[in-house]
């Protein structure tokens, strides 16, 4: 541990430190809900803010602030599930305009054994160009942006009651304070990333958003969940533009709509039920896989892992030929690479029956990630 480090670490309240310690080691004894035998049955969502907390405020042209899209965006997002997934239990935070504490709303996640964690919230900045959605998920950033996100997100804590007691001398607005979240250790960060990784694709695919990618930051509301768990910034309220989307019922229809259907193909991957698209006979496929292909054409291929430092040298990859790309500092590995999905898919499927249960496919054209729904229509209109 550097000087420095330490020295903030001893400027920390003791006790808040023993409790993040115990919560890490407690963590590795919470896979009693390990997704229920691999079947969603429980979502919570978390519309952020609510009641004597605004959040952002937006370019104030208009009577609705973060926490009423917020909540919004939330309860059409759970009418989706709801109405496709009858089976699947939703529960919310909050279903009014009402203040949380935020050791509530990660009590109530646990408490209900939840199987997914979504917070939902809407950025802002003081530079009104700034646009575009966010996912999250729990972890120390170097980039000091993401800090901020965070810090602004914390300043909840503010309008709680003691809150110096209730959280053991967590400081929102102080760094000295985030250096103890870089102990913490999250059993889920993978399926979080995961999770996090198909709302971004559904953003830019679905809705026609800008994405600004999977990033990782110390939200507290996150921190403490003891299940896959991701925060969503919806867009930013102080960009007049898209202020104006996000007060439409239109735009949080889409933004709802494209947090479904990200649960949903997280769903059908962790429950296995991904079916192929066409089932191929072929008892030999190495020799139909390659990875030097033309940048013009589309390229399907398996996503094994998402992970936030280099894995590349684990051994669960020594017999495989895995391709690492970072993007937006989170490390991608893929397996294969051809232009005939039916190839890729049954790739997939010997993947997930040798323990990647988490794999699936991607495509690629011009070197740039898309939808395997575009990537198919593509291939359509060209043959």
């Amino acid at each position: 541990m550097s000087k420095l480090a330490f020295l903030y670490l001893s400027h920390i309240n003791v006790r808040f430190i023993i409790l993040f310690i115990c919560l890490m080691f407690f963590s590795f004894d919470v896979f009693s809900n390990e997704l229920n035998n691999n079947k969603l049955q429980t979502i919570v969502i978390d519309p952020g803010h609510g009641g004597k907390d605004p959040g952002t405020m937006g370019t104030k042209r208009y009577s609705k602030y973060e926490k009423d899209i917020a909540l919004s965006v939330s309860l059409k997002l759970g009418n989706y599930i709801s109405n496709n997934f009858p089976d699947i239990k939703v529960i919310y935070t909050r279903k009014e305009d009402v203040f949380l504490e935020l050791n509530e709303r990660t009590r109530i996640a646990n408490k209900s054994n939840a199987d997914i964690f979504i917070s939902v919230h809407c950025d802002g900045f003081t530079n009104s160009k700034a646009y575009g959605a966010s996912v999250f998920v729990m972890g120390m950033s170097k980039l000091k942006a993401n800090l901020d996100v965070a810090m602004r997100e914390n300043a909840a804590i503010y309008l709680e009651d003691n809150y110096k007691q209730k959280y053991e001398g967590f400081d929102p607005k102080s760094a000295e304070s985030y250096i103890v979240f870089s102990l913490m250790q999250n059993t889920y960060l993978e399926q979080s990333l995961q999770l996090a990784e198909f709302v971004e694709e559904q953003f830019a695919y679905k809705a026609n958003r800008k994405s600004r990618g999977v990033k990782q930051a110390p939200f507290y509301v996150i921190s403490r969940t003891n299940m896959p768990s991701i925060l969503v910034e919806c867009g930013f309220l102080t960009n007049p533009k898209e202020e104006d989307y996000l007060q439409t019922d239109k735009g949080q229809n889409q933004i709802a709509l494209s947090i479904f259907e990200a649960v949903k193909r997280y769903k059908l991957n962790v429950e296995g039920s991904l079916s192929l698209d066409i089932l191929i006979d072929s008892n030999n496929i190495d020799d139909k896989i390659y990875n030097n292909v033309h940048s013009d054409e589309i390229i399907f291929k398996v996503q094994i892992a998402t992970n936030l430092t280099s894995i590349l040298n684990d051994k669960k990859f020594e017999d495989l030929k895995v391709e690492e790309i970072i993007v937006n500092g989170i490390y991608k590995y893929y397996v294969g690479g051809n232009k005939d999905k039916r190839i890729i898919d049954r790739i997939k499927t010997d993947l997930i029956n040798n323990g990647f249960k988490d794999a699936f496919v991607v495509a690629f054209y011009n070197g740039k990630r898309i939808s395997t729904k575009d990537a198919l229509n593509l291939q359509k209109q060209n043959n």
